[in-house]
C-alpha cells in the first residue's frame, strides 16, 4: 500500500496531512478488524441545532440502506401470494440481487390473504415458506422490512371481468355489501383512480378503517342496546310497517326490539322478518330517519357494525345510527375515540340472555392485527436470533388511503383514523415480544401528491402528538406530474430535492426517523418520463439537498440521508401465469403481470436488467463512524438516449492559493462527509462492481490512497483504508476507513472520504491540492460538492465550467487581476494590474509540464523576454519553445509565486495597487505584491 503526503507542503498554510502509514501505539487505538451485521436501532443526532432521528447500530455508528422491492408477485395468485414461489427461487434472486447491485436491505412484501385464510386462523405453510424466505435474505446480509403489502385494499371487489384488480386483504374481510368494481374512464387511464372513483374499492377501504365486522355470519336473535341511556332500538308502536318510525325505549324484550341480523348487511324486525331497518328516502343528509320498511334488497337497507359499537349505513360508510331525542337518525359517524358512552354507541346483544355479542364477532382491522402478531409469532419461533436480529421494522399497510373522509378534515382523519391503527400495531407488537422493532408508518398515500387538480395533496404535519421511537416515518415518492400531463419537461440536476425535503421536514415534525420505501418509474419512459433520470434524480435527492446553501449549486452542508428501496425486483418478469381475478380468459404474462405494470429492473430471471445497469449499482454509505453531515454519488449514468448525466464536480478553495478550484468533472466518485467519532467500528462505503477496483482512488481527511494500493487486508496501520469484495468475484468493494483517536479529536472534528474511479488524471500534488481543499471547504461549514450542467429549476446561478476553462489570477495585495493591456492579443502586449471583470484578457491556463501561462486570447503565452533582472517585462508573446515563456508556480503562506523557469532569483510582482499599474519581474521576497490567487 502506497500513501501520498504531502504535510511539509502544507504545513506553512495550516494544514497538517496526518500520513495514514503512522501506526500508532496499540493502547492509543482499538484493534481493527471487520465488523459484522448489527441489530438495527434509531438514535437522535443533532447538527447546527437540527435534531434529527436516524439509524444506528449498536457500535454507534450511523446506517444507511439501500436495496429494492421484493416483489410484486405477492399480488399474484399464481405464488400462493409469497414473494418467491420456492426458496430455490429466493435463494437465486437475493443472491443475485446482493452481488450485482451490493443492496443491504429488501422490503418484503407478504399478504395478509396469505397469511390468514379465515378469521382466527393462520396459513402456517404460508408462514413457513415465508420464515425460509426471510431467513435466505438475512444469511446473505440482507436486513429486512416486512411489508404488508396491498393495492386498492383487496382483489375481492373486482369481478372475473374487471379490467383492473387488487390485493391484500383476504375473501371473508370484503363484505359484499360494499358492491363490486363500478370504476368508469377515470380508471380506464390509470388503476391508481380507483381510490377516488370505485365504489366497492373506497367502502371496503372505509370499513377497514372503521374495524367493520365482517358479516361472516347471520344473527339470528339480536337487540342493539344503547349502554349510554340504558335502552334498545325499538320500533314506534310495537307493529312493523311500512314507513313505521323507529327510537329508542327501554328494553324489555318484546318482538319489536329484536332483529335478524344478516349477511347481506339487513336487520329484519322478528316481529316481520319481511321489514327490514331502512334510511327514509334513501337520504344520506344527517338527521335523516331511520325506519322500518318492506325489505327491498336496496342499500338503504344495509347497515355495518364495527368493533367500537357504530351501525354505519353503506349508503354512505361515514353516516351511523344516532339517537337523537328518542328518534334513531343519521349522523356523522363520530370519531372511534369519541364513541364510548355516545348515542352512536350500539352493542350487540343476545336477545334470550342479554350478553353482548360483540366479543365473538370477527371485525376486519381487529383481525388483521391479530394475525400480524401471529405471524410475528411464528418468525420468532422459526428463526435464529442473528436472522429475528436483521428484520427492521413492520409496514402494516401499503399506500393507506381513506375511501372517503365524509365532514373530518385529513388532519382528523390522521389523528382519528390512520394513526390509532399505528398504535394498536405498535402495542401488538410490543405485547408480542417486538418492542425494539418500529412499526414503518406510512402517510397517506396523496399527503405530498404533484398531480395536480386529480389527486391534490392533502397535506403533512397534521398528527397533534410526536408518537416516538417506536416508528419511522415511511413514505413513498414517484412523480405524479411527469407520469400525468402537468409536468412535461425533462428531469434534469436537482429535480426532487424539494420533494424528498418534504419527506425530511415530516419526519422531522414527527420527530421520528425518514424512510422511502417505495420509488421508481415505469421501464418505457421517455423524454419528460426518462426512467434513468426520474430514478437518478430521485437518489440525488434522498442523497443531498441545496435548500440552505441556496442556488449557488454547492449541496447543503447538512442533509439527512433518507433510506429507501426502490420498486421493484421481480423475479419472474415477463414469466407469470397469473388469471386475473381468476378468469382463465385473462392471463397475464407479461412485464409485472398486474394492471399493466412494468417497473421490474430485472429480467430473465434476473440475469439481465430493463434499465441500465449503472442507474442501480450505486456507491452508497452502508455505516459511518460518526453522524453523517452529507453523501453525493457521481455515477455518470446514462439517461434513455445515452447521453450521461453528469450532475456533480468537487469545487475548493484552498486560501492564499486559489478559489473555487474544480476537481473530478466527468469522473465517478462518491464523497461523505461527517463529524466525530462514535464507534471504533470503521466508516463503510459500497463500492459498485462496474467501477473496477484496480482503479480505485480514495482520499481521506488523513490520507491519499491511489489506485491498485489499497490494501485488501487490515493491517493496523493508523486511520488506514482497506477494500475488501462484498461477496466474492464479480461483486462491488466493501471500503472501510478508519478515523483512530488523534490529539485534539473531539465530536466535532470533521472527516471525509472521497472515493474516484481512477485518478482524473491528477498529479499526486494535485491529489493533495484536492485533499487539503476540502478539508479547508469544511472548516468553513460548505460542501465541496458542485452541481454541474443543467438543472431542472430556475434561479441558478451560471456553472462556473471547468478546470479548462482556465482561472485569473489575483493579487495578494491590490486585489486586482493580472490582466492583457485592451484585451489585444500582438505579441509585445504588456500585462498590468486591473479590476476583475471575468474577461479573457483575465483568462490564463497553466501547464505545469511545459510551463507555459497561456492567455484565453489566442495562442499567446506569459513572456518575460529573457529580461531577468528588476523592473524586467513582463508581455504575452506566441506559445514558442522558448525558456523565456516557462514559468513555476510555487505555493507558499501566502500564495503562488510565478518564477521564472530559467532563473528562481525574480518573480512576478505588480508593482502598483492602481488600474492599469505596471507588472514585471522583481527580485524575488516576501512581499503580497509577488503573491498571486488562481480564482476559477
Amino acid at each position: 500500500m502506497s500513501i501520498i503526503t504531502h504535510a511539509s507542503r502544507y504545513r506553512r498554510t495550516g494544514f497538517c496531512i496526518l500520513s495514514a502509514l503512522t501506526l500508532l501505539p496499540l493502547q492509543a487505538v482499538a484493534l481493527h478488524s471487520i465488523p459484522a451485521a448489527d441489530e438495527v436501532l434509531i438514535r437522535e443526532k443533532v447538527v447546527a441545532g437540527q435534531q434529527d432521528k436516524v439509524f444506528a447500530a449498536a457500535s454507534g455508528r450511523e446506517l444507511g440502506f439501500r436495496g429494492f422491492n421484493v416483489s410484486g408477485e405477492v399480488k399474484l395468485a399464481e405464488s400462493g401470494f409469497k414473494a418467491f414461489k420456492n426458496s430455490e427461487d429466493a435463494q437465486v434472486s437475493l443472491g443475485l440481487l446482493k452481488d450485482k447491485t451490493g443492496a443491504n436491505l429488501i422490503r418484503y412484501t407478504l399478504a395478509w390473504e396469505g397469511v390468514q385464510p379465515q378469521p382466527g386462523q393462520v396459513d402456517e405453510d404460508y408462514l413457513a415458506a415465508l420464515s425460509q424466505q426471510i431467513a435466505i435474505a438475512a444469511d446473505l446480509g440482507l436486513y429486512v422490512l416486512l411489508d404488508y403489502h396491498s393495492d386498492l385494499y383487496s382483489r375481492h371487489t373486482f369481478t372475473a371481468d374487471s379490467g383492473d384488480t387488487g390485493n391484500g386483504a383476504p375473501r371473508w374481510a370484503v363484505s359484499d355489501v360494499y358492491g363490486k368494481d363500478d370504476c368508469g374512464l377515470p380508471c380506464q387511464l390509470t388503476w391508481a383512480a380507483h381510490k377516488q372513483s370505485d365504489s366497492a374499492v373506497r367502502n371496503a377501504m372505509r370499513g377497514f378503517w372503521a374495524d367493520h365486522w365482517a358479516l361472516n355470519q347471520d344473527l339470528a336473535d339480536i337487540e342493539l342496546y344503547l349502554p349510554a341511556l340504558d335502552q334498545c332500538v325499538d320500533i314506534a308502536g310495537g307493529q312493523a310497517g311500512n314507513s313505521v318510525t323507529v327510537g329508542g325505549w327501554s328494553c324489555h324484550g318484546g318482538a319489536n326490539q329484536r332483529w335478524h341480523y344478516r349477511q347481506d348487511g339487513t336487520l329484519r324486525s322478528l316481529t316481520d322478518t319481511g321489514q327490514c331497518l331502512d334510511v327514509a328516502g334513501a337520504k344520506t343528509a344527517a338527521g335523516t330517519d331511520i325506519q322500518v320498511y318492506q325489505c327491498n334488497g336496496s342499500s338503504a337497507q344495509q347497515f355495518m357494525a364495527d368493533a367500537y359499537g357504530r351501525v354505519h349505513a353503506v349508503l354512505d360508510l361515514n353516516k351511523c345510527l344516532s339517537l337523537n331525542n328518542g328518534n334513531v337518525q343519521l349522523d356523522e359517524c363520530v370519531a372511534a375515540s369519541q364513541v364510548t358512552d355516545s348515542h352512536q354507541q350500539f352493542q350487540l346483544r343476545d336477545a334470550a340472555t342479554g350478553l353482548s355479542l360483540m366479543p365473538q364477532l370477527d371485525f376486519v382491522q381487529s383481525q388483521f392485527v391479530w394475525q400480524l402478531g401471529e405471524m410475528l409469532n411464528y418468525l420468532q419461533t422459526h428463526l435464529t436470533a442473528a436472522q429475528r436480529a436483521m428484520i427492521i421494522g413492520v409496514d402494516p399497510v401499503n399506500e393507506p388511503f381513506d375511501g372517503g373522509i365524509g365532514n373530518m378534515s385529513y388532519a382528523d382523519w390522521d389523528n382519528e383514523v390512520l394513526w390509532p391503527f399505528y398504535q394498536r400495531v405498535r402495542a401488538e407488537m410490543d405485547q408480542r415480544g417486538w418492542s425494539n422493532t418500529p412499526v414503518f408508518a406510512e402517510p397517506m398515500v396523496f399527503w405530498s401528491s404533484i398531480a395536480g387538480a386529480v389527486a391534490p395533496a392533502t397535506g403533512g404535519h397534521h398528527l397533534t402528538y410526536q408518537p416516538g421511537d417506536g416508528f419511522v416515518f415511511n413514505s413513498h415518492f414517484y412523480d405524479q406530474a411527469r407520469m400525468g400531463v402537468n409536468d412535461l419537461t425533462v428531469a434534469r440536476n436537482g429535480s426532487y430535492f424539494s420533494n424528498i425535503d418534504q419527506i425530511r421536514d415530516e419526519a422531522r415534525y414527527l420527530n421520528i426517523t425518514p424512510f422511502l420505501s417505495e420509488f421508481g418509474m415505469w421501464l418505457d419512459g421517455w423524454g419528460h418520463t426518462d426512467t434513468e433520470r426520474v430514478v437518478n434524480a430521485t437518489y440525488q435527492g434522498m442523497e443531498s439537498s441545496d435548500r440552505v446553501s441556496g442556488k449557488d449549486r454547492y449541496v447543503d452542508f447538512y442533509t439527512p440521508l433518507i433510506s429507501g428501496t426502490q420498486w421493484q425486483w421481480d423475479y419472474y418478469y415477463d414469466n407469470h401465469q397469473e388469471l386475473q381475478n381468476g378468469n382463465p380468459q385473462r392471463v397475464m404474462t407479461d412485464d409485472d403481470a398486474w394492471n399493466g405494470e412494468n417497473f421490474s429492473v430485472i429480467r430473465d430471471y434476473g440475469q439481465n436488467y430493463n434499465i441500465n445497469a449503472e442507474l442501480v449499482q450505486r456507491a452508497y454509505p452502508r455505516a459511518l463512524q460518526g453522524d453523517l453531515l452529507h453523501f453525493s454519488y457521481e455515477g455518470r449514468v446514462p439517461d434513455r438516449a445515452g447521453d450521461r448525466m453528469n450532475y456533480h464536480s468537487i469545487r475548493v478553495s484552498l486560501p492564499p492559493l486559489f478559489s473555487e478550484r474544480e476537481f473530478l468533472r466527468n469522473t465517478e466518485f462518491s464523497f461523505a462527509a461527517w463529524r466525530g467519532r462514535l464507534s471504533d467500528a470503521p466508516t463503510e462505503i459500497y463500492w459498485p462492481r462496474h467501477l473496477a477496483k484496480e482503479q480505485l482512488t480514495v482520499i481521506t481527511d488523513a490520507g491519499i490512497f491511489p489506485a491498485a494500493t489499497l490494501s485488501a487486508a487490515v493491517t493496523q496501520q493508523a486511520d488506514e483504508v482497506v477494500m475488501i469484495s462484498d461477496r466474492g468475484a464479480g461483486t462491488g468493494q466493501r471500503v472501510f476507513i478508519w478515523d483512530d483517536v488523534t490529539e485534539g479529536e473531539n465530536s466535532d472534528s470533521l472527516h471525509f472520504a472521497l472515493l474516484i474511479h481512477g485518478d482524473a488524471g491528477l498529479s499526486g500534488e494535485e491529489l493533495a491540492d484536492l485533499q487539503a481543499g476540502i478539508r479547508y471547504q469544511l472548516a468553513q461549514g460548505k460542501s465541496p460538492v458542485y452541481l454541474t450542467g443543467s438543472m431542472t429549476h430556475s434561479g441558478y446561478s451560471a456553472d462556473k465550467g471547468t478546470a479548462a476553462n482556465g482561472f485569473s489570477l489575483i493579487n495578494a495585495r491590490s486585489g486586482l487581476c493580472l490582466d492583457v493591456a485592451g484585451a489585444r492579443s500582438w505579441n509585445g502586449t504588456n500585462v498590468q494590474s486591473y479590476p476583475c471583470n471575468g474577461s479573457n484578457a483575465q483568462r490564463w491556463f497553466y501547464d505545469a509540464n511545459s510551463g507555459y501561462l497561456k492567455s484565453a486570447l489566442g495562442n499567446k503565452c506569459l513572456d518575460h523576454g529573457g529580461q531577468l533582472r528588476d523592473n524586467g517585462k513582463a508581455v504575452i508573446w506566441d506559445c514558442v519553445n522558448s525558456d523565456n515563456l516557462r514559468w513555476n508556480l510555487q505555493p507558499d503562506a501566502q500564495g503562488y509565486q510565478l518564477i521564472p523557469r530559467s532563473s528562481d532569483a525574480y518573480a512576478l510582482d505588480a508593482y502598483g495597487t492602481e488600474d492599469s499599474s505596471n507588472v514585471g519581474l522583481w527580485s524575488r521576497h516576501q512581499g503580497a505584491q509577488q503573491r498571486w490567487k488562481m480564482q476559477f
